[in-house]
């Protein structure tokens, strides 16, 4: 199925956010961090998953919830009859903060 024109726009909208993001370097959370960790599935999702920040494994891939908790949203995300294409993931903060420090 063909997305519609405003699921195509959004996904372009959330792109640029991702590039933002990827050039951003007002903070000290840039000068530790691998990659920056935009957010991830359906942009029009009636269901969006909000993490904190993401930890040493999302640093590494650049993508939210793929560790442990990962793992356990991937499962009780399955048990209510949805995947990560369905839902929308983020963290609020796009940068392994050092040490997962608060």
């Amino acid at each position: 199925m063909e997305p519609d024109a405003t699921t195509d726009r959004a996904r372009r909208e959330l792109a640029a956010v991702a590039r933002q993001a990827a050039s951003c370097f007002a903070c000290e959370l840039s000068a530790t961090r691998t990659l920056t960790v935009p957010g991830e599935g359906d942009p029009q999702a009636q269901v969006v998953i909000v993490g904190e920040a993401p930890g040493a494994r999302e640093d590494r891939l650049g993508r939210p919830f793929v560790g442990a908790a990962g793992r356990y949203l991937d499962r009780l995300l399955g048990e209510a009859g949805l995947t990560r294409e369905n839902v929308f993931i983020l963290n609020t903060v796009k940068c392994r903060p050092p040490a997962n420090r608060p």
